[in-house]
C-alpha cells in the first residue's frame, strides 16, 4: 500500500489558475514573478484540490520568499491547508537552496548567513568560494556552506527550530545538496569515501541534527530525507550522481539518519521513456516511509504536461513490490491540463484501498472514464496521449482527439481539446524540424 502522497513544488512554478501570465516551466534558484496575493491563490487551489482527490501533501520550495509575504502569507496558506486537510512540507536546502529561508532579508536566508561569515562557506578544490554561478536553468547565483564547520551545523539547527516555532508547517523536506561538494580540508578529512555533486557522507552527518532540531518543538512533524539516489546498488566505488544508485557505503550512512523520518528516493530511471535501471532492492526498514519521487511529465525530463498515468503505474507497481510506501511527483501546474489532472489522480489512486495494486486498467475504468467520456474512450485517450513517441502516427491521433471533442459536452470536451492540443504541438515542432 502507499501511504504517503506528495506534490512536489517549486513556488516560481506554480500555476493553478488556468487563465493567467505563465510562471516558469522549470528551474532552481529563480526569481518569483509575482506577488503575495498571487502566491495564496495559486497554492491555495493547489492544496484545496489535493483536499479533495486524496493528495496527502505538498513540497514547497520557496516557501519563505520576502517576494511573496515571507512569514504572514506562509503562515495564511498554511491554515488554509490545515482546514483541507493537507500537509504543507517546507523545502530546506540545508547547505545550498537558500536555507530555511529562502530568498529576502531574514537572518535565516543561507546566502545572509555565508555573506556575514564568508569563512564558513563551502571551496572549491582550488580554494575558491563555492558559488554555483548562474546557467540555463539557474538564473542566480546559489552559495554553499561548509557542512563540517560546527557554525553552520549549529546555525540549520537554530534556523529549522525557528522554522517549525514561527509558521504552522506540518513538517519539512530536506536536502544536503546536489550541486557540487564541499572540498576543504576539514570535508576532505571527514570524509572516508568519494563523491560526485553529492554525497552520502554529508547526508549523514546533517540529517539526524536537522530532523531532532524540528521534532524538538515539534515531535509530531513529518520529515522527510531526500538522497537524490535509486536504491539499487551502484558499481563497487562508484560515486554516482543524481538518479544513480545507491553507492556500497549508503547503508552505513543510511544507519545514521533519523528513524522516525522519510527517507526519499529517485524513481526518473525505472521505467521508460528513460533508460531503465533494474530495481531488486527492497526498501531499508525501520524509517517512517520510504517515498519513490520522479520528475515523470516535468520539463526537468523534457516531457512537460505529459500523459504519464502507465509510468507512474509501474513505478507505483515496483515500490509496493519493494516496500516502498510513499510517492512523489511534481504538482507545479494547473488539472485543467489533463495530463497533469490525470497524472495527480493517479497519484491519489495507486497503492490505495481501491486499488491496492496499482493497476492501469482499474484506474482507467473507476477514474479516467467518467472523465472522459466511457472506458474505451479512456483507454482510447492513452493510446493516442502516447503517440507523441510515434511522429508519424501524430496527425491521425490529432484528427481523432478533434472528432472525439466535438462529439463530446462539457469538460469532457474541455479533455479532449487539451488533447489534440497538445499533439498538435508536437506535430507543429516537428514540421519545423
Amino acid at each position: 500500500m502507499i501511504n504517503l502522497r506528495l506534490l512536489w513544488t517549486w513556488d516560481h512554478c506554480v500555476q493553478w489558475t488556468a487563465a493567467r501570465a505563465g510562471m516558469h516551466d522549470w528551474g532552481a534558484s529563480n526569481e518569483y514573478p509575482a506577488s503575495a496575493e498571487d502566491f495564496l491563490r495559486e497554492y491555495s487551489l493547489l492544496v484545496r484540490w489535493c483536499g479533495r482527490n486524496g493528495i496527502d501533501g505538498v513540497v514547497i520550495w520557496g516557501l519563505l520568499r520576502d517576494g511573496h509575504g515571507g512569514v504572514e502569507t506562509a503562515t495564511r496558506l498554511c491554515e488554509v491547508a490545515e482546514a483541507a486537510g493537507v500537509k504543507v512540507l517546507a523545502g530546506i536546502g540545508l547547505n545550498a537552496y537558500g536555507g530555511v529561508y529562502y530568498e529576502g532579508t531574514s537572518e535565516w536566508s543561507l546566502n545572509n548567513h555565508l555573506k556575514r561569515h564568508p569563512e564558513l562557506f563551502a571551496f572549491r578544490a582550488d580554494g575558491e568560494r563555492h558559488i554555483l554561478l548562474p546557467d540555463n536553468f539557474m538564473p542566480q547565483p546559489m552559495l554553499h556552506a561548509c557542512p563540517s564547520r560546527p557554525e553552520n551545523l549549529e546555525y540549520m539547527r537554530d534556523g529549522l527550530r525557528w522554522l517549525m516555532e514561527t509558521v504552522p508547517v506540518h513538517g519539512v523536506q530536506v536536502e544536503a545538496g546536489d550541486t557540487l561538494c564541499c572540498e576543504c580540508t576539514l570535508c576532505r578529512e571527514r570524509r572516508q569515501h568519494p563523491v560526485s555533486a553529492l554525497s552520502w557522507e554529508d547526508m549523514a552527518l546533517t540529517y539526524g541534527p536537522a530532523a531532532e532540531a524540528v521534532w524538538s518543538v515539534r515531535p509530531e512533524a513529518t520529515v522527510v530525507l531526500e538522497t537524490y539516489s535509486h536504491p539499487d546498488p551502484a558499481p563497487e566505488g562508484e560515486a554516482p550522481g543524481f538518479g544513480g544508485g545507491a553507492p556500497s557505503w549508503a547503508a552505513e550512512c543510511l544507519a545514521q539518519f533519523p528513524r522516525g523520518a522519510h527517507v526519499q528516493w529517485v524513481g526518473d530511471y525505472v521505467t521508460a521513456p528513460r533508460n531503465s535501471v533494474p530495481w531488486t532492492t527492497r526498501a531499508p526498514e525501520g524509517f517512517a516511509g520510504n517515498i519513490m519521487r520522479s520528475h515523470h511529465a516535468t520539463w526537468w525530463r523534457g516531457r512537460g504536461d505529459e500523459v504519464a498515468i502507465h509510468w507512474l503505474a509501474e513505478v507505483a507497481q515496483k515500490s509496493i513490490a519493494h516496500g516502498f510506501d510513499g510517492l512523489s511527483i511534481f504538482g507545479d501546474k494547473s488539472p485543467f491540463r489533463t495530463g497533469c489532472e490525470l497524472n495527480y489522480l493517479a497519484l491519489a489512486d495507486y497503492g490505495s484501498e481501491a486499488n491496492p495494486e496499482a493497476d492501469l486498467d482499474s484506474f482507467l475504468k473507476r477514474v479516467a472514464a467518467p472523465l472522459l467520456g466511457g472506458d474505451e474512450l479512456a483507454a482510447e485517450f492513452l493510446r493516442l496521449a502516447r503517440l507523441i513517441d510515434a511522429p508519424d502516427e501524430l496527425d491521425g491521433a490529432v484528427t481523432a482527439a478533434r472528432r472525439q471533442a466535438a462529439k463530446l459536452e462539457g469538460r469532457p470536451a474541455d479533455r479532449w481539446t487539451w488533447l489534440a492540443w497538445y499533439l498538435s504541438r508536437w506535430v507543429y515542432d516537428r514540421d519545423l524540424a
